[in-house]
């Protein structure tokens, strides 16, 4: 089952990184989530910020002018696409590995939490957006339960209604259910919206396949989101 505990990341971070080296995957994206500045603050041997906007990308200058202005400089910057077949290698690997916000946005789930098992030595801290255990509302109900995802773009119109009212009526929005957004160019799945509808305890699951260890899950923000912390079996 689920765990309801309020789970605070940046804790988690503070409480293990001391001498390893870490890295944030796509962390770029609106500066202030990014995760770098704590590991370093943590004691981290050393810190790497890698996501797939291309270096001097506007979130890159976001980015380094946010680690100025907190004191932390010596950190590293890569261009990588963690759904990449070829990402492990341009990566390499680090103790302690941090993921948050893609999850729900990528393809192939198993491809991507490959990837980070792959470039994982120790610990890796997964954090998603996650559907509750059931939405009703006046669309209809809708159940996630723990062994089983929604795939977005095949979802019946049924469906998508339900979750798309639950969306809207928390504020949110999300591509491909509460507005257009194609899930396919040229032929090629792109890594945008919102592909994955699943559950915190489906998510803890999926990550358990790889010959990891929970050591610590939970909700965050509202129950918005869940977040996973693992350890590499025998690391």
């Amino acid at each position: 089952m689920a765990s309801n505990e309020i789970i605070h990341k940046r804790q988690l971070i503070r409480a293990h990184v001391a001498g390893m080296t870490y890295v944030d995957i796509g962390g770029l994206w609106g500066t202030t989530n990014e995760t770098v500045t704590t590991a370093i603050q943590g004691g981290a041997s050393h810190a790497t910020m890698a996501d797939l906007h291309p270096l001097g990308n506007r979130w890159w200058k976001a980015f380094e002018d946010h680690c100025e202005a907190k004191g932390v400089s010596g950190y590293s910057e890569k261009w990588v696409d963690i759904c990449s077949p070829d990402a492990p290698a341009d990566l390499g690997t680090y103790d302690f590995v941090h993921c948050s916000g893609v999850m729900y946005h990528v393809p192939d789930l198993f491809a991507f939490i490959g990837n980070l098992r792959a470039v994982t030595n120790q610990l890796l801290l997964l954090s998603s957006e996650v559907m509750p255990d059931r939405i009703t509302n006046a669309r209809g109900t809708l159940e996630f339960g723990p062994d089983h995802s929604y795939l977005t773009p095949v979802l019946s119109e049924e469906n998508r209604a339900i979750v798309a009212e639950y969306l809207q009526s928390d504020g949110r929005r999300a591509g491909g259910l509460t507005y257009d957004a194609p899930f396919f160019s040229d032929g090629k799945a792109r890594t945008g919206p919102w592909w994955w509808l699943f559950s915190g305890e489906f998510m803890s699951r999926i990550v358990s396949l790889f010959d990891m260890e929970i050591l610590a899950e939970g909700v965050r923000r509202k129950g918005r989101g869940y977040t996973v912390l693992a350890r590499v079996k025998g690391a």
